[in-house]
């Protein structure tokens, strides 16, 4: 059975130390930036000994002769910067959800139900320009934002 590799990947304000398999695929790797940093895979770029510049996420880490120890800096894709203005306008708006999750238990019912269809309107105004990432992330947030809604609409 292979040991398994100690990876170190830094950068966009990050530094994390990863455990993983050989067997392993670059997009495990990227998973696994991502459940650290919040980060989609999708908007990443790895820089690393054996990462060309376009390199297959289904390649494993043996295939490209990663060794154990390898430093990995961790930019932003091109995906993120098609997408950037759609991310700052989610996050924001993250950012209001989770204030209005803190303060719930001060709120009348009405009122936090009214704060969560507002939440939801400026969702759907973020326009994901034919990204599946910005998609779910939009999704992701009107999930929560509905979670905390305590009058749900009736079907």
């Amino acid at each position: 059975m292979a040991q398994n590799l100690t990876l170190k990947v830094s950068g966009l304000g990050h530094s994390l130390t990863l455990n993983v398999s050989p067997s392993a695929t670059l997009g495990d790797v990227m998973k696994e930036v991502e459940s650290k940093t919040s980060l989609p895979a999708g908007y990443q770029r790895l820089i690393g000994p054996g990462l060309k510049r376009t390199v297959d996420e289904d390649v494993t880490l043996e295939s490209l002769g990663i060794q154990d120890r390898t430093k990995f800096l961790l930019l932003h894709s091109k995906n993120f910067a098609d997408d950037q203005k759609g991310i700052l306008a989610i996050t924001e708006i993250q950012k209001e959800i989770s204030q209005l999750e803190a303060n719930i238990k001060t709120e009348k019912p009405e009122v936090v139900h009214e704060l969560v269809t507002r939440i939801c309107c400026k969702l759907d105004g973020v326009d994901t320009n034919g990204s599946s990432i910005l998609r779910e992330m939009r999704k992701e947030a009107i999930m929560k934002a509905e979670s905390l809604d305590p009058m749900p609409q009736r079907k």
